[in-house]
């Protein structure tokens, strides 16, 4: 049997909450400026987001986030040069690991979304000492060039530890659902605290990722590619 599907009440909840963020952002985006005052001092600018910690874990998600793009389509080439053992077997769920995360993080969010969007970052805006102007999240606009404030990135990596647990089973998949949606949230406070993303750009950044994996998802299952549920790592069944 082929690995587990989102089921409906996932895809029913996702969807609503989605619509529901999107009314929310539309109907008031000075939500998004009033939740990044929080953390702007004048004359000293996001302050916090200088502390230690801070900058500790924006620099552990950066560098993980790139071991894993870099590791994931690496072990799957290798498993392509061996014919036997561990990496041959899990060959399919490394297959899907690197599709979701070249259609989320990468086609998504760092192409499609980050480089043509055009939405300035709250360090960038007039309102806390910057030169451009506040846009909200469902704007498409002309403030900024390339790498911009939505979604983040940072909370897309994190978020993107759901890949791991898509193909599982419904209760190691809800656990891995929630662990994503906790660790992205934290995240995505971080780079509140430092200016870099608003609120609503850590928000849609889960929907993004969670898109790319359902497309990878759709993707394997029309070729009939998807792993075996035997095939995919124990812990993560």
């Amino acid at each position: 049997m082929g690995a587990n599907m989102p089921n409906k009440i996932e895809t029913l909840c996702v969807a609503l909450s989605f619509l529901a963020g999107a009314l929310l952002f539309s109907l008031w985006p000075q939500i998004d400026v009033a939740i990044s005052a929080w953390f702007y001092v004048p004359g000293e600018g996001f302050a916090w987001g200088r502390h230690w910690l801070v900058e500790g874990i924006y620099w552990f998600v950066w560098g993980g986030s790139r071991i894993v793009v870099v590791s994931v389509p690496l072990l799957l080439g290798i498993s392509f040069w061996m014919k036997r053992g561990w990496l041959v077997q899990r060959r399919r769920w490394l297959g899907f690991l690197a599709l979701a995360i070249a259609l989320g993080p990468g086609l998504i969010v760092d192409q499609a979304l980050k480089n043509h969007w055009g939405r300035a970052r709250p360090e960038q805006n007039v309102m806390f000492g910057g030169d451009k102007q506040f846009t909200p999240a469902l704007l498409p606009a002309q403030q900024c060039g390339r790498n911009c404030s939505f979604v983040s990135g940072h909370a897309t990596a994190a978020f993107a530890l759901m890949s791991f647990g898509w193909l599982a089973g419904p209760a190691r998949r809800r656990r891995w659902m929630a662990l994503a949606a906790v660790t992205g949230l934290a995240v995505g406070l971080v780079r509140i605290v430092q200016g870099g993303h608003y609120a609503s750009d850590v928000f849609f950044a889960f929907y993004a990722v969670w898109l790319g994996n359902f497309l990878a998802w759709a993707i394997l299952k029309a070729l009939r590619k998807l792993p075996d549920k035997k095939l995919i790592p124990m812990r993560l069944r």
